[in-house]
C-alpha cells in the first residue's frame, strides 16, 4: 500500500522531468526562425560541459574570436590558412592523431588529424553534433574520424556546453564565432589547404553550419546540414557574401524539425539568394530522392530528402526521419540518432564525396 501511495508521485516527477526536456528539446532544436538563438536551454559562453568524453587535456584559449552577426564576414579568415606556422591558441598539440581540448566557451573538440596531415596540405571539416549529444556520438553517426584519415582532412567535431538539464546544446550567436576562431586557429597552425575547409552538422549542428556558411562564406568552400534548424536567413544583409556549394539533407519524416516548416523554407531561401538554374535528379528510388541545382558560375545546391527513420523516443517524443543515413548510433543517451532503415545511402561518404568534388574555385 505504501509503495502505491507514492506511485503517484513518482509518476508526477517523472512527467514534469520529462516536460521540462521537452520545453528544453523545442527551444532548442525547435524555433529555427531565430537564427541567432539557440532557444531554451541555451548557456552562455563561460558554462563548462559536463557531457561524456571529457577532454585529456584542458587549455584555454586567450584568442579574441570573431563577430559574427548573421551576414558578416572578414576575409582574413581565409588569408590565415595554409601557412603551416604550428600551435596558435588552444590546441597546442598539432602532432599527428587524435586530441581533445576544451577551449574558449567551454566548448570541447576533438581533433583528429592525419599523419601526412602535419606536413602536406590536407582538407578541414567541422563536424557539428545536434541537441543532446557529444563530439563523439557525432563521429558514430558521421564516421568523418576514419573517413578524414582516409582521404586527407583533419576533422573538428566539437562538443557543446551543457544546458541546465545537463545536454549539450549550441547557441548560434554565442557559438558560431567561437568554433569559426577555433577552426581559423587550425588552418592557420596546419598546412590546410585553404580551398578545401568545410563545415557539416546535425539537427542544431546543421543550423551551425548554416550560420557559419552565412557569416564566413570567404572561409568554407562548401557545407552539408543534415535534419537542421534554420541558421542563414538568405535575405537583406543576412546573406552569404559569395556563392557557396551546400549538400542539404533532410527526412520527410522528421519530428523534431519540421520538412515543410524548415527545411523547405531554408531550402528555398537559398535557392532564391542565388541564379540556380532547373533542378536535376542524381538519384532516385523509392526512399529517397536526390536533386541539383547549378548556377552559371558552377556553385551547386544539392536536396537529398529521405523516407528513413529510426524508432528512438526522446521525452516521449518518436524522432521519425530526425536521424542521420548509414550512421552507428543506436544505444545513445537519450536516444541514438542514427536511422535504422537498411539500405539507405551513408551521410558521412556522401559529404565527404562532396566536399572532394566541391572546393572553392
Amino acid at each position: 500500500m505504501h509503495r502505491r501511495e507514492h506511485l503517484p508521485v513518482r509518476r508526477a516527477a517523472a512527467l514534469r522531468l520529462a516536460a521540462a526536456l521537452v520545453a528544453a528539446w523545442w527551444g532548442a532544436v525547435g524555433c529555427g526562425d531565430d537564427a541567432g538563438s539557440g532557444g531554451a536551454g541555451a548557456t552562455s559562453s563561460s558554462t563548462q560541459s559536463t557531457a561524456a568524453g571529457q577532454p585529456t587535456t584542458s587549455t584555454t584559449s586567450a584568442t579574441s574570436t570573431t563577430s559574427a552577426s548573421s551576414g558578416s564576414t572578414t576575409s582574413s579568415s581565409a588569408s590565415s590558412t595554409g601557412t603551416g606556422g604550428g600551435p596558435i591558441g588552444c590546441l597546442t598539440d598539432l602532432s599527428a592523431g587524435h586530441h581533445e581540448v576544451t577551449c574558449d566557451g567551454g566548448i570541447q573538440y576533438d581533433v583528429e588529424i592525419p599523419d601526412g596531415c602535419t606536413q602536406e596540405a590536407c582538407g578541414l571539416v567541422m563536424d557539428l553534433h545536434g541537441y543532446t549529444m557529444t563530439g563523439d556520438a557525432e563521429d558514430e553517426n558521421t564516421g568523418m574520424r576514419a573517413l578524414g584519415q582516409a582521404n586527407g582532412y583533419v576533422i573538428v567535431q566539437p562538443t557543446a556546453p551543457s544546458d541546465n538539464l545537463g545536454f549539450p546544446s549550441w547557441d548560434q550567436a554565442t557559438h558560431a564565432p567561437l568554433v569559426h576562431a577555433f577552426l581559423t586557429e587550425i588552418a592557420a597552425g596546419l598546412p590546410i589547404d585553404s580551398t578545401r575547409v568545410h563545415a557539416m552538422g546535425f539537427s542544431q549542428g546543421g543550423g551551425m553550419t548554416f550560420r557559419l556558411l552565412c557569416d564566413h562564406a570567404d572561409f568554407f568552400a562548401s557545407g552539408a546540414p543534415i535534419g537542421a534548424l534554420q541558421g542563414c536567413p538568405f535575405a537583406g544583409q543576412s546573406t552569404p557574401s559569395e556563392e557557396v556549394d551546400i549538400l542539404h539533407v533532410h527526412g520527410h519524416t522528421d519530428n523534431i524539425v519540421s520538412f515543410g516548416g524548415v527545411a523547405v523554407p531554408q531550402r528555398d531561401a537559398a535557392l532564391a539568394a542565388w541564379p540556380f538554374g532547373p533542378p536535376e535528379i542524381v538519384e532516385q528510388d523509392a526512399e529517397h530522392t536526390a536533386t541539383r541545382r547549378t548556377t552559371a558560375s558552377g556553385t551547386v545546391y544539392e536536396f537529398w530528402e529521405h523516407d528513413y527513420a529510426t524508432s528512438a523516443v526522446v521525452a516521449f517524443v518518436g524522432l521519425g526521419g530526425h536521424c542521420v543515413p548509414g550512421g552507428e548510433d543506436f544505444d545513445g543517451f537519450p536516444a541514438g540518432y542514427s536511422c535504422e532503415d537498411q539500405g539507405t545511402f551513408v551521410f558521412g561518404e556522401l559529404a565527404m564525396a562532396f566536399f572532394q568534388a566541391h572546393p572553392k574555385r
